[in-house]
């Protein structure tokens, strides 16, 4: 097998375990929307499902970057851009723990408040957001591997659900410091929509990522 040809190999197996890893913060993310259905019901089983799921995926993606660091200590240097490759997949496993704080902090929005239509139209909506750039992400990555391209316009727009959710985000806490009736509902509502916030900013931050290994395709 020729150099060029242990590369190719070399970075498609990476990239593969890469893959997975995204597709695993995916799917915990668009737990989040089930978990904010469950509160509104009162579901406790139902939210209670929704968080070991996410625990769940957070281990998967666990192992799966595990994985990562071993197969690129096994091609050494036939892979040149493995530091990128390496430092996508921390990026990308960083989005689990702000996704694992917005499940966090929204178990802890009481029925009353999760039925609260000006809070539930904010949270959703924000959540909605960030699963659709959850899912731009997750094209740029799969794009990694036949289309490097199509990775640059994904971050593209990434990067534009981001700036949106950044605007929806200071529009839902000036609302919420209008409205909230007492302290305890402003903290919680708060950190909520900051918690999805700074998961955005990680998203980004991993699509970043995801642009330097396709320029270095």
């Amino acid at each position: 097998m020729s150099g060029a040809e242990g590369e190719i190999q070399a970075r498609r197996r990476t990239i593969v375990v890469l893959q997975d890893e995204m597709r695993r913060v995916l799917d915990a993310a668009r737990v989040l929307l089930d978990e904010y259905d469950a509160l509104y019901k009162g579901d406790k089983n139902a939210i209670g499902a929704a968080t070991q799921k996410v625990r769940k995926a957070e281990e998967d993606v666990v192992t799966l970057r595990s994985a990562l660091i071993r197969e690129l200590a096994q091609v050494g240097t036939l892979l040149i851009n493995r530091e990128d490759i390496l430092r996508t997949a921390f990026a990308v496993e960083d989005i689990f723990g702000h996704i694992n704080g917005v499940a966090f902090r929204m178990s802890q929005l009481s029925k009353a408040l999760a039925r609260n239509k000006k809070y539930r139209d904010a949270i959703t909506d924000l959540l909605g957001s960030l699963i659709d750039g959850m899912s731009k992400l997750n094209e740029g990555v799969r794009g990694l591997s036949m289309n490097p391209q199509q990775s640059i316009e994904m971050a593209g727009q990434v990067q534009g659900l981001e700036s949106e959710i950044d605007t929806k985000y200071r529009e839902a806490i000036a609302q919420t410091m209008k409205t909230a009736t007492g302290y305890k509902e402003l903290i919680v509502v708060k950190e909520i929509l900051e918690s999805i916030e700074d998961c955005a900013d990680a998203m980004l931050s991993a699509a970043n990522a995801t642009t330097v290994v396709a320029l270095g395709s």
